[in-house]
């Protein structure tokens, strides 16, 4: 338990592979894509985060959609299915309703009930994008806030993207819990002062020591428990 976490009044969390589950909604076309489908889910995932960091570094503006298209692309052709309108057309609209991981919601009402910290999501993902993805998942009446990157033109791990979710909370950054699945996340958090929460669902080797998280879970129903235990603590 870490005594960073007393301070936290609002609980943020990260978008696809964390509270959605983009791979699983690329499984979900398991019938078109055969013995493909996971191995293309995890290229394109790899690929999107790639080339919006790419975009960020170069000064590239352009919306998180676009390059969800571009890495689909090189995903399909990779795979072997070349171009396919109606099957890329309906990997897409896959990610507008990516489902959310099945133990995200439970933790989402407990912290709601406990009504100890506000929720927030932040996203690489555009407003519209991260609108469509809440509510197509039942989960927008348990988020205080929807924060996408899109004003900053950068995407995360770019400080700038981090500083939103205080600003609009109106807290310092240290009162931001920011709980992430993505070790490059996490780092990007805990660089710009969020007090940063790795969600190890898969058991990795942690990363990146110069900017560590101040707690990891294996779940999130951890969370709340994790919460509640250092603020007693303090």
């Amino acid at each position: 338990m870490s005594d960073a976490l007393a301070a936290a009044r609002a609980v943020v969390f990260a978008g696809y592979g964390t509270v959605f589950d983009s791979i699983g909604a690329v499984l979900r076309a398991e019938d078109a894509l055969g013995d493909n489908a996971g191995a293309l889910a995890r290229l394109w995932q790899a690929k999107r985060f790639e080339y919006a960091w790419i975009s960020t570094i170069t000064g590239r503006r352009i919306e998180l959609w676009e390059i969800t298209g571009e890495a689909l692309d090189h995903a399909l052709a990779a795979a072997g299915f070349g171009k396919n309108p109606l099957l890329r057309a309906r990997l897409m609209q896959g990610q507008l309703q990516a489902p959310p991981f099945p133990d995200i919601r439970p933790v989402l009402e407990a912290l709601k009930r406990a009504r100890s910290c506000q929720i927030g999501l932040l996203s690489n993902a555009s407003a519209t994008m991260l609108t469509a993805a809440v509510k197509a998942g039942g989960l927008y009446p348990l988020f205080d806030a929807l924060i996408s990157a899109e004003p900053t033109g950068l995407f995360k791990p770019a400080p700038e993207v981090y500083a939103l979710a205080p600003a609009r909370f109106g807290l310092a950054p240290a009162e931001i819990a920011y709980v992430s699945a993505h070790p490059w996340d996490v780092a990007g958090a805990a660089a710009a002062g969020l007090s940063a929460v790795w969600l190890n669902r898969e058991g990795g080797r942690g990363e990146f020591a110069w900017a560590p998280a101040v707690a990891t879970i294996a779940t999130p129903e951890a969370l709340p428990a994790l919460l509640a235990g250092a603020a007693e603590a303090a």
